[in-house]
C-alpha cells in the first residue's frame, strides 16, 4: 500500500469534524478518509477538528438525556443523587499531614449524621482519609526504622 501525503484543506477538517459529531472515532476517520491514524494524533489542525467534533455530540447527547429526563421522574431522580446536584458542600481541605485528613473525616462524619451527605459520600471521604493517614504512618515508621538503622 503507497502512503500519500494528507493535505489539511479546510475541506478536510469540516470532514473529521462531522464525521466525529457522528460519533466516528479516530480508526473509522482514518479508514474513511484515507487519512493516517497518526496524522490523525498528531496535527494539531486535525486533532481541534476532533475535539469540536466531540463537543458537538456531547450536546446532542446531553441534550437528547434531558429531553428523555423531561417525561421521566424517576429517571430525573436517579440523574440528581447520581451528580450530586442538591447535596450542600462540606468544609474539606486537602490533607497536608494526617491530622488534617483525620479532620475530614470527622467533618464527613458529622455531616452524614446531619444528614447533609449520603452513604456514598461519606464512604469515599473516608477511603480517602484513611489511606491518607496509611501512608502517612508507613512513611513515618520508614523515617524512625531508617534513623535507628544510621545509629
Amino acid at each position: 500500500m503507497v502512503r500519500h501525503k494528507t493535505i489539511i484543506t479546510a475541506d478536510l477538517l469540516n470532514q473529521v469534524e462531522e464525521l466525529t459529531s457522528q460519533g466516528f472515532n479516530n480508526v473509522m476517520i482514518s479508514q474513511s478518509l484515507n487519512i493516517g491514524r497518526q496524522t490523525l494524533s498528531t496535527n494539531k489542525d486535525l486533532k481541534d477538528s476532533i475535539q469540536r467534533g466531540r463537543l458537538t455530540l456531547s450536546k446532542q447527547v446531553t441534550q437528547t438525556v434531558l429531553n428523555t429526563l423531561e417525561t421521566n421522574p424517576t429517571n430525573q431522580q436517579m440523574l440528581i443523587k447520581r451528580l450530586c446536584l442538591f447535596n450542600p458542600l462540606i468544609n474539606i481541605k486537602k490533607p497536608t499531614n494526617a491530622n488534617d485528613a483525620l479532620s475530614n473525616l470527622a467533618t464527613a462524619t458529622k455531616a452524614y449524621a446531619n444528614g447533609e451527605i449520603n452513604e456514598s459520600q461519606l464512604r469515599t471521604i473516608e477511603a480517602v482519609s484513611n489511606s491518607y493517614v496509611k501512608g502517612h504512618e508507613v512513611t513515618e515508621l520508614e523515617a524512625r526504622i531508617k534513623a535507628l538503622e544510621d545509629l
